[in-house]
């Protein structure tokens, strides 16, 4: 997982956990705010029905009570119809009474609702900002260590690179400078080489050679591969790249003595016969790749039939691993990972 892949994700899920959360503290409040205002409708309807009937409860006992009454001589009808009267009037009080407790019941247990109502949400917006914050802070030690590691990585990949190789008992060290286009997406390998002319070699031999392998050389390494992202959220999702061999009097990545004549080359020893394939094939080692064909001195080399050009120098052609250490630099460089395809 790329670093800056990593802390994005992270990022991203703080995001999407505050969105979620805030829509359930929302769901949650609206869900409770609606309870609460059907306990307050249900309650507010049956105290209006337990005062409509009391009221007829009281309004009956009344008229028969009355109607009792008119069949007593008058002087017992008028006590017969005050004790009506005062009965009734005791009912309608009751009736009163009740109603009136009952709407307070309703209004105190719909204040208490309501009380619990902004008391979760309240708990609930605070949940969001605390553990929102803990995600932030997750995600700032992310960019923090993001930010070092990709400085570490970068460190491993100055523009002037070089890194020492070995196999068995070989042993060399891999140099170029690598320089990234992000307009172009692009990725130039410069290998500066200098000539020693050794003795019974000419000014126009050096010139005559030049002239043969730095092409050759550009051609074999040169736009064989894409160096594609894998991992990280890099700008450029694919380097083409381009090798560029300079022949320089200093500031050289490796020196090569030019021998007269013909003879078995190395990465520190050419030929003035040295064909253009022998010459790339020695850029392959400078670029950090080994021989890949079989020698007594190395056992344990891995030895390949694909027509790699670290196998025939002659009739040998630059394979997708021979990019390994452009890809290595790359993703070093831009803290996502990169390899050739």
């Amino acid at each position: 997982m790329a670093c800056r892949d990593t802390a994005g994700r992270a990022r991203r899920v703080c995001l999407q956990w505050e969105a979620n959360q805030r829509r359930r503290c929302l769901r949650w409040r609206t869900e409770w705010t609606r309870r609460c205002e059907e306990w307050q409708t249900e309650w507010e309807q049956r105290c209006t029905a337990w005062h409509t009937e009391t009221e007829k409860r009281c309004d009956r006992w009344e008229e028969e009570r009355s109607q009792e009454c008119s069949d007593w001589i008058i002087i017992f009808r008028w006590i017969c119809l005050v004790w009506t009267w005062v009965t009734t009037w005791v009912c309608r009080a009751w009736s009163w009474i009740t109603t009136t407790i009952c709407d307070i019941w309703t209004w105190v247990s719909t204040q208490v609702c309501r009380v619990w109502v902004w008391i979760g949400s309240l708990l609930c917006n605070l949940w969001v900002i605390v553990t929102v914050f803990v995600c932030r802070a997750w995600v700032f030690i992310l960019d923090t260590w993001c930010t070092i590691y990709c400085a570490l990585r970068r460190l491993l990949a100055p523009n002037e690179f070089s890194e020492s190789r070995s196999e068995c008992i070989y042993g060399w060290t891999s140099a170029y400078r690598g320089d990234i286009n992000l307009k172009n997406c692009e990725l130039t390998i410069t290998l500066r080489i200098r000539l020693v002319a050794d003795a019974g070699v000419t000014a126009t031999d050096i010139a005559t050679v030049q002239a043969r392998w730095e092409p050759a050389i550009e051609a074999a390494w040169a736009g064989q591969f894409a160096l594609v992202i894998t991992d990280g959220t890099c700008t450029c999702k694919q380097y083409t790249v381009e090798v560029d061999i300079q022949f320089v009097a200093s500031g050289e990545h490796h020196t090569v003595t030019v021998h007269p004549g013909s003879g078995r080359a190395d990465m520190t020893n050419w030929y003035v016969n040295s064909t253009g394939g022998t010459a790339a094939h020695e850029a392959g080692h400078m670029f950090g790749n080994p021989d890949e064909y079989a020698d007594t001195n190395c056992p344990i080399r891995v030895v390949t039939n694909d027509g790699s050009i670290m196998q025939n120098s002659q009739t040998g052609s630059v394979r997708v691993r021979h990019y390994e250490s452009f890809a290595r630099w790359l993703s070093n460089r831009t803290c996502c990972t990169y390899e050739a395809r």
